[in-house]
């Protein structure tokens, strides 16, 4: 089908609660794939049956308006035999093109009865698609992203070049660009995570002498801490006097205005590197280009890496240990010098920025 008779699209996510931050940070590239390759079609997106709907609330000026219509109410049961006579006004609908994020049969068969044109799901390797991934795509990767991404692809016919830093809203970049003023090369620190006691978290002594690592070295330490991570503030300005904490300064000059979770990829994009773990923040941080130190413990990189310019991961596994705290200092601090080398995407020109489509370099660890 020629990408200008494609006119809407539905986009099927979940039928449970709307997923983590983080998650929802990693569907971003699949929208602004879908929205290059269909240009004219408007896109129903469903997020899910409940939950916080970070697309449609705190990430939508990430969106920019490319979805124009959210479906909350599509419960779909995973029983096939269930799904097969399950009913839902969108079942008089009708899609150009359906894509199917999920890997649930039976939710893949209720999607599969809404009147389309185009068909695409990955799931039983792409057995009910009308459509696969184009050679030399993996049908299978097992990197989120990257399976997302291959979705956009099978319905284009084509892979589609995503991107980044990804767009950002001009208002938020000048914002940063207040917080974070051109000059001093900024490391970011990330030290949270949306759930502190998954073991997500690599420790604050440790974030901190990092921080202190890069003043000695004539660097910036600026950290990002998120609501659950504030009381963190006191102790870290006492640990590391030199470092800044953007957000907490902004939010104490500007009360409700500019500010959340999309400033935090505006922030990245003058980073000249990051250090985070596998978390929201993290995900916002590479989405905005900075060149990425992440951190994993008990998930895995190879599925949850973020969509990044730049990237290594380093996994406790490689140090003998489940616990994240098996990462040791030197290593993080060894690919923070990597990373700095490579440098901020908003210090590149204008006509770079658009090239930088795939990962300068990833390391995925040993």
């Amino acid at each position: 089908m020629p990408p200008e008779l494609v006119r809407s699209i539905l986009v099927y996510v979940t039928s449970d609660v709307d997923n983590a931050l983080g998650e929802n940070v990693l569907k971003l590239p699949l929208l602004l794939a879908l929205s290059e390759a269909f240009p004219m079609a408007r896109i129903a997106w469903v997020p899910g049956t409940s939950g916080a709907f970070y697309l449609q609330a705190q990430l939508a000026p990430l969106v920019g308006g490319r979805i124009g219509e959210f479906i909350t109410d599509l419960g779909i049961p995973t029983d096939p035999r269930a799904a097969l006579f399950a009913s839902h006004p969108i079942l008089h609908r009708h899609f150009d093109l359906i894509v199917d994020t999920q890997r649930y049969f039976g939710r893949t068969l209720f999607l599969r009865r809404i009147p389309h044109g185009r068909f695409v799901s990955g799931t039983w390797r792409y057995l009910l698609s009308n459509a696969r991934p184009p050679r030399p795509l993996p049908v299978r990767p097992p990197r989120l992203v990257d399976k997302l991404l291959g979705l956009a692809a099978a319905a284009a016919g084509q892979p589609i070049a995503v991107p980044n830093p990804i767009p950002l809203p001009q208002p938020w970049r000048a914002g940063a660009a207040a917080l974070l003023p051109a000059g001093p090369r900024y490391v970011g620190l990330s030290p949270g995570a949306g759930n502190q006691g998954t073991g997500k978290c690599w420790p604050l002594n440790a974030f901190a002498a990092v921080a202190r690592a890069q003043v000695e070295r004539g660097r910036v330490p600026v950290f990002l801490l998120g609501p659950e991570e504030r009381e963190w503030h006191d102790g870290l300005r006492e640990a590391v006097p030199q470092a800044l904490f953007p957000e907490q300064r902004n939010a104490a000059a500007a009360p409700g205005g500019i500010g959340g979770p999309c400033l935090v990829p505006a922030l990245g994009e003058r980073l000249a590197a990051a250090v985070a773990n596998c978390s929201g923040t993290g995900h916002l941080l590479a989405a905005g280009g900075a060149p990425m130190v992440s951190l994993y413990g008990p998930t895995r990189p190879e599925k949850y890496a973020p969509f990044a310019r730049a990237l290594i991961c380093l996994k406790a596994q490689d140090y003998g240990s489940g616990r994240i705290d098996a990462i040791p200092l030197d290593a993080v601090l060894a690919a923070v010098e990597r990373q700095v080398a490579i440098g901020p995407a908003g210090g590149m020109p204008l006509s770079a920025q658009g090239e930088t489509d795939a990962l300068i370099g990833a390391d995925f660890g040993r």
